[in-house]
């Protein structure tokens, strides 16, 4: 039944008036947790009517957006999350933003006392789920991936398989896709050899070839000039250490630089081009808080800053990799390959490389 129980009208509407104090106080809402972990812990340990069950995991949601900092409790109430992952719509999605602020709110604990589980139910999940939730999945992967030091990661190999393997057949949703390029892009530049070591592990000659023609071929779907230029740094990296991918891919990649670059730069009134990323994060971050944002909105900001991409200019990094291109293939296979590049692309990337 999907009706609410007369006897928990009150504790449900104690739980809606709590959940929008937490959203109200903020960072101060951590003086209601005297009253909200014991709610939370009652919903995830009983089992609950359904709706009953939403309302605490939103909540739950609610309460670890306004965290200023991790507790034991928050922590602990980790260890309820699995069975919430074989409920479908809404809370799903909801217990997947969950897995993913715990990580950023507390990585080292999170990962060293739930990592394999939680790898171990996203592949369980992940060929059960479509669209927004295999979004969701990624999102907790890219969160590990970002804020756990290397050495401390969890086995992400059964479930990066699974990314790399189907990549192409998740062309037609953009977000999808896009997410799938975003985390394999990550790997690239974090752990190149462990990005090595993945696609020699599937045993496929072929799949590194087929990686870049479905990455360049759905640049397009890019709708961020920051995955417009993660792409393109990754990208670079990655034919520094293959170069053979220029000789069958060399257009289409070209194509891809040249948008980015253009996505991610501008030229200012001196006629100077510029680094739009760069210039975002050396402006203080405090004129990005408007007084209304979570503390995890915070948080995301202080790794958005801290990332790879907001260290590198484009511009350097690019003249720096076609130096390097130039020289593993040679100069002048290097131009043959050039006469296979539209005329229009050919002197956008002259201009940008000076």
């Amino acid at each position: 039944s999907y009706r609410r129980p007369k006897e928990e009208g009150k504790q449900w509407y104690q739980r809606r008036v709590r959940g929008k104090l937490a959203r109200c106080l903020g960072a101060r809402s951590v003086k209601l947790y005297s009253f909200t972990d014991p709610v939370l812990k009652y919903v995830l340990t009983q089992d609950p009517e359904l709706i009953l069950l939403e309302d605490g995991i939103t909540l739950w949601l609610q309460v670890l957006e306004n965290a200023p900092a991790s507790t034991p409790s928050l922590v602990h109430l980790f260890e309820w999350l699995y069975p919430l992952l074989q409920l479908g719509s809404d809370s799903l999605k909801t217990s997947l933003l969950i897995i993913e602020c715990t990580i950023l709110l507390d990585p080292p604990a999170v990962i060293s006392r739930y990592g394999a589980g939680l790898v171990s139910a996203c592949v369980s999940l992940y060929p059960e789920v479509i669209g927004e939730a295999k979004v969701l999945i990624n999102n907790v992967i890219l969160a590990i991936v970002k804020t756990v030091p290397r050495d401390q990661w969890p086995d992400l190999t059964p479930l990066l398989q699974i990314l790399v393997r189907n990549l192409d057949e998740f062309s037609d949703y953009s977000k999808v896709l896009t997410t799938n390029i975003n985390l394999l892009c990550y790997l690239i530049l974090l752990d190149f050899p462990y990005f090595n070591n993945l696609i020699a592990s599937m045993n496929n000659n072929e799949l590194l070839r087929s990686i870049v023609q479905v990455w360049t071929s759905k640049a397009e779907h890019f709708y961020q000039m920051e995955q417009h230029k993660l792409s393109l740094v990754a990208v670079l990296t990655l034919l520094s250490n293959h170069p053979q991918l220029l000789h069958q891919h060399f257009s289409e990649i070209m194509k891809m630089i040249e948008r980015a670059v253009g996505k991610c730069t501008e030229v200012d009134d001196k006629g100077q081009r510029y680094d739009c990323i760069l210039r975002k994060h050396s402006t203080p971050d405090d004129e990005f808080i408007t007084g209304g944002e979570t503390e995890d909105y915070k948080r995301r900001r202080i790794l958005e800053s801290a990332d790879l991409i907001a260290k590198i200019d484009t511009i350097t990094f690019l003249r720096a990799k076609f130096n390097e291109l130039r020289l593993a293939v040679g100069p002048e296979i290097f131009t043959k390959l050039s006469l296979s590049v539209d005329r229009e692309i050919t002197d956008k990337l002259s201009g940008y490389l000076g």
